[in-house]
């Protein structure tokens, strides 16, 4: 999500109990936006597969660590960007979608092409903290969490309290990886909420600013020890990668060594 007022014909405006919904079309890409004109994610009608915005293509670095989930929770739906990458990229995993907003959801099934009938997605009308929080012992875990979700007013408070953090966290498989979708303004907070998302994974943690000039920086949190030598040993991958997905991972990859380690 990104600080961008509404570009294009605006096709559909609507509310729900937490506030204003916009739908616009411009050239082949159609976005969703919430209150203010706020962009949450974009799709390219003829190919719904292939992400637009630099912070979801961020959020994607994590295959740079995890190359090919077998599972996958993402809690916010939004325009379906993600979700439509991560079918296509990767047919066989089961991808679990948690989206609070009805509204949305229904949305998505009408204007951004959310397959109705996939046996590997399953989409829950839940608030995505209760979904973590009250999963009975022996559940499903994922081999990575994606919280990308976000209220009016910027990430939601809700989603990035330790205890959120930490149920997340044990939802993972050995291995598995936590990407959470943050701002950095200065009334969001960031160092404290990045020092709680470090502390619960032990410091086995790396941060993301995919754009200087956005709001938008990407932490992961990994269940294991991090070897920052190694990032040098992923630039092939990153290469290989980024013809396989059209996504700039030696971009990426680039700046998590710049903005960790020096």
């Amino acid at each position: 999500m990104s600080g961008v007022k509404i570009k294009g014909s605006i096709i559909k405006h609507c509310r729900d109990e937490f506030g204003e919904i916009f739908i616009a079309d411009k050239e082949g890409t159609r976005s969703l936006y919430f209150s203010d004109g706020i962009l949450q994610s974009s799709i390219r009608l003829d190919r719904p597969g292939s992400i637009i915005e630099d912070y979801n293509q961020s959020i994607m670095s994590s295959l740079l660590f995890l190359e090919e989930p077998r599972s996958v929770l993402l809690i916010g739906l939004g325009g379906c960007s993600l979700v439509h990458f991560l079918l296509r990229t990767f047919p066989c995993c089961a991808v679990d979608v948690v989206e609070i907003r009805q509204q949305v959801i229904d949305l998505a099934y009408e204007y951004f092409l959310l397959p109705r009938w996939n046996p590997n997605l399953r989409i829950v009308h839940a608030a995505g903290q209760d979904f973590v929080l009250q999963q009975p012992e022996g559940g499903r875990t994922y081999d990575l969490i994606i919280v990308d979700a976000f209220d009016d007013d910027g990430p939601a408070s809700a989603l990035s309290t330790a205890s959120f953090i930490d149920a997340c966290r044990a939802r993972l498989t050995e291995g598995g990886i936590c990407a959470m979708n943050l701002w950095h303004r200065p009334k969001d907070d960031f160092p404290r909420r990045h020092a709680e998302f470090r502390e619960v994974f032990g410091g086995n943690t790396l941060k993301l600013f995919p754009d200087e000039q956005g709001w938008n920086v990407i932490v992961f949190g990994f269940t294991g020890p991090i070897d920052s030598a190694a990032l040098a040993s992923y630039r092939k991958k990153a290469r290989t990668f980024e013809q396989a997905y059209d996504i700039n991972f030696p971009k990426y990859l680039k700046y998590v060594s710049w903005q960790n380690f020096g």
